[in-house]
């Protein structure tokens, strides 16, 4: 018995080094810089790694005060570079090649040549770029990209400058893990997953812009170390009725399909908007590992794995608000919105284990399945004022959310012989783990500009967030299900902040 627990435990283990080393040796990185026709480098443009085959955004970002630029943790493939700036062409670089072996590429100098006509007369279009660099932040514009177009939150998100995903769904910033993310200056309240769960069900054409912010001012939260990214959600105000339907389908191993209904109606001093998603998001991954261990006497066990990883996400998400315009300057508004989400995930997994390499004296079988059910609302009331023309501004903000999420996860492993037959009887595993986030805050912001380059900003927050956590880890004893006392836990959490702030921010 004690050999097999041995076993086992080497073959987690080996299981976790393993799906590590996969994703860790499947990513490259791709540098370069920018130059114009005099030779100087060209510092704050926007520079875009595409996909060579259909042109695809796979991460954007800018070049910094030397004209260098960086791509991080890309896939091995066929990339383009393709550079922009104002007052100057677009240039692009020839396709480059990545695989695992070379590690990273340094593509030569793009030039960027100076865009001079002379024109009879002048018709001025404003477009935002991609990504734009402001004082304290750097803006990703997802509104009308082709960004937006089939892809979720969370996709959009992982093609942000210096934004990370990994395979468990921990966002990072420049490497650095974290990182607080806000939607609509609210903070999520969320763990990893589930914060992944709300992303992934908001439908990529509900966004507006992303904001990655890596030094947060004092008017912030002081949660995470590595900065703030916000999510900015549309919120149409043209006059009229006026709105839009998306849907998209696409496939790779699986289809998948998302849909998309905007509207807006803007009547005299009454704006009423909404939005409603749904999809589908099947994913699939097969993993194969081959390991071998030494216990330090010399003797050695080799493991043979499969494992298939099959998903099926649904999602429905909506929002309406209204804005209601006391005076052209004074404005109050409130807003609901929430999401229900299903999730469906297989484990797969056989592993053969031997003394020698291409022989089995044992083998395990692990069929494990997860379902999860993600729900939420959220309200807001919020009140804008305007003080002056000059930017002196308050605001009031009431918000309430709650989420109700549930996970009922089955292990069954069965352990066999080296000739197939049973070696004894499996062990049968079941965790349910509901779980309620109730969340309630409020703020007030203040800001007044002091001059062309300095304003004063001050404001004050409650915060009050209850957790329940309720994990029933389950065992199977004489074909019924019972509590293991062991892993069992209810944990109930409650966090109040107050907080205030002054902070005087500076634009030279």
């Amino acid at each position: 018995m004690n050999t097999t627990i041995t076993k086992i435990y080497y073959t987690l283990l080996l299981t976790l080094i393993g799906l590590s080393a996969t994703f860790a040796q499947s990513t490259t990185k791709v540098s370069g810089k920018l130059v114009n026709d005099q030779g100087d480098m060209v510092d704050y443009a926007t520079v875009s790694l595409l996909k060579a085959k259909d042109s695809t955004v796979v991460k954007g970002t800018l070049t910094n005060d030397a004209g260098v630029y960086s791509f991080d943790n890309i896939k091995p493939g066929d990339y383009i570079v393709k550079a922009t700036n104002v007052g100057y062409t677009k240039t692009a670089s020839a396709v480059i090649n990545l695989t695992a072996d070379n590690g990273g590429i340094s593509i030569p100098a793009l030039i960027m040549h100076t865009n001079v006509k002379n024109l009879n007369a002048v018709n001025i279009v404003s477009t935002k770029p991609l990504i734009e660099r402001k004082i304290d932040r750097t803006v990703m514009n997802v509104e009308n990209s082709i960004l937006a177009a089939g892809n979720s939150a969370l996709e959009i998100l992982e093609r942000a400058p210096g934004v990370s995903v990994d395979k468990d769904d921990n966002i990072s910033i420049k490497g650095k893990q974290g990182v607080t993310v806000m939607i609509d200056d609210k903070l999520t309240y969320l763990s990893s997953a589930q914060l992944a769960t709300l992303l992934r069900a908001t439908d990529g054409s509900t966004v507006q812009s992303i904001e990655i912010i890596t030094n947060p001012s004092a008017k912030y939260d002081a949660a995470g170390n590595s900065g703030i990214i916000n999510i900015r959600l549309k919120k149409n105000k043209q006059k009229g009725t006026n709105g839009s339907v998306t849907a998209g389908v696409s496939r790779n191993k699986r289809s998948r399909d998302n849909m998309s209904l905007n509207i807006n109606h803007k009547e005299g001093n009454i704006n009423l908007f909404g939005t409603l998603s749904h999809g589908d998001a099947p994913n699939y991954r097969d993993l194969t590992l081959d390991r071998v261990t030494n216990d330090g006497t010399g003797k050695k066990t080799y493991f043979n794995q499969t494992t298939q990883m099959p998903q099926i996400t649904h999602y429905n998400s909506y929002k309406v608000g209204v804005d209601l315009d006391l005076t052209s300057n004074h404005t109050i508004g409130a807003v609901i919105s929430g999401y229900s989400t299903t999730e469906h995930d297989g484990n797969f997994n056989n592993t053969n284990i031997g003394a020698q390499r291409g022989t089995v004296d044992s083998s395990l079988y692990t069929a494990s399945t997860i379902d999860q059910s993600y729900k939420n609302i959220a309200v807001n009331l919020n009140d804008r004022l305007k003080l002056d023309t000059l930017g002196q501004s308050l605001s009031f903000d009431l918000d309430y959310s709650k989420f109700n999420n549930n996970t009922n996860a089955d292990y069954n492993t069965d352990y066999f012989t080296a000739n197939g037959s049973t070696q004894h009887a499996p062990q049968l595993l079941r965790n349910l783990t509901p779980s309620v986030i109730d969340i309630r805050s409020g703020k007030v912001d203040y800001t007044k500009p002091l001059n062309k380059t300095m304003k004063l900003e001050a404001g004050a927050k409650f915060s009050r967030v209850k957790t329940d956590n309720d994990l029933q880890a389950q065992k199977a004893v004489g074909g019924v299900y019972v509590n293991d006392t062991s892993r069992t836990n209810r944990f109930v959490y409650t966090e109040k902040i107050n907080a205030a702030y002054v902070n005087n921010v500076s634009s030279g």
